[in-house]
This record gives C-alpha cells, sequence and structure tokens, in this order.
C-alpha cells in the first residue's frame, strides 16, 4: 500500500493529458436508467414479466487482459493445443467473442489492469498479473491489449467499467 498514493498519481496524470481517442461510445444515467448514446437501454424489452428497459446487463470479465509474468505458474494456464500460455491470443479470442456477447444482449463488462483470481476466489495467488510495474507505471504490452478491446468495445457500442486493482493483489502494491 506504501506506492498507491504515487500509482494513483500517475495515473490521473495518464488519464488527463492522454491523446484525445476518437470514441464515440457514451453512457449515462437519468434516472435510474441507463442510456448508450443518447438511447435508453433495452427499450421495450421484457424477461418473465420484468421490464429491462433502462438497465445495463454486465459481466465481470477482469482476465481479457491477462498475462502470467511468473516462471513457476504461466504453465497453469498453457492452452492445449500449443501446450503454452499466450496473452496475445488470450485477448484476441476475448475480442472474438465480444459480438456474441452484444448479440445476447450484454452491454457493458469489467475489466481490470490486474485481472482478478484465475482460479475464483484463491486465497494464494502465487501467478504475477498486473498492468503495473514495481514503480508504479503501466506495462505497454497490457495497455496495448486494454486499448484494442476498448477500440471493439466502441465499436460495438458496448461500456467498458475499468478497474484498476483487484483485492488479491493490493498487498503487492
Amino acid at each position: 500500500m506504501r506506492n498507491l498514493s504515487l500509482i494513483l498519481t500517475i495515473l490521473c496524470f495518464l488519464v488527463y493529458n492522454a491523446p484525445a481517442q476518437k470514441r464515440k461510445t457514451q453512457v449515462s444515467i437519468r434516472g435510474e436508467q441507463f442510456f448508450i448514446n443518447g438511447k435508453i437501454t433495452l427499450k421495450g424489452i421484457t424477461w418473465k414479466g420484468y421490464k429491462m428497459e433502462g438497465l445495463l446487463p454486465n459481466s465481470r470479465m477482469v482476465q481479457g487482459i491477462f498475462d502470467d509474468m511468473n516462471p513457476e505458474t504461466v504453465a497453469k494456464w498453457a492452452y492445449p493445443d500449443t501446450k503454452q500460455w499466450d496473452a496475445a491470443r488470450n485477448q484476441r479470442e476475448f475480442i472474438a467473442a465480444m459480438k456474441t456477447w452484444r448479440k445476447h444482449g450484454l452491454l457493458a463488462f469489467t475489466i481490470n489492469l490486474q485481472g482478478g483470481s484465475p482460479q475464483g476466489y484463491s486465497k494464494e495467488q502465487p501467478w504475477y498479473n498486473s498492468a503495473f510495474t514495481e514503480t508504479g507505471t503501466l506495462r505497454p504490452e497490457y495497455m496495448n491489449r486494454l486499448e484494442a478491446i476498448l477500440d471493439e468495445a466502441d465499436r460495438l457500442g458496448m461500456v467498458v467499467i475499468l478497474g484498476y486493482f483487484t483485492l488479491g493483489k493490493m498487498n503487492a502494491l
């Protein structure tokens, strides 16, 4: 936690000084209803008698930019066909699935700069997955994978909920 202030300062600097992206997807809330690009979500849709209009169906998909930089644990995530882990493939497959998610009504997802536990809510987390270096700077390879996901989300009109930290890795700061 000793570097948390430094990291938050750096993140604020990066957010406010980043070059403007030409993104078109905008989410807003009016009263208790969500809108994407000025249009109410799920207009006129009901499910089993429940009104869905104005809701924002979302899913926690925090592993979209995942990589394991621990040589002792990276083999846990090896693909069956190649017998190796590939962070770029993970990101490509994530992006390829987004169109299907959107087609089935998923309008938003959470992605995280530190991922989450790939084994669920495990107590031990020996893998090393973080967009942050030990000094608090952001790893370009993580940010490139994130950028590609943000681009596709924008193209599909999906909302991205970006988490910076995950509880299981806060002690690593």
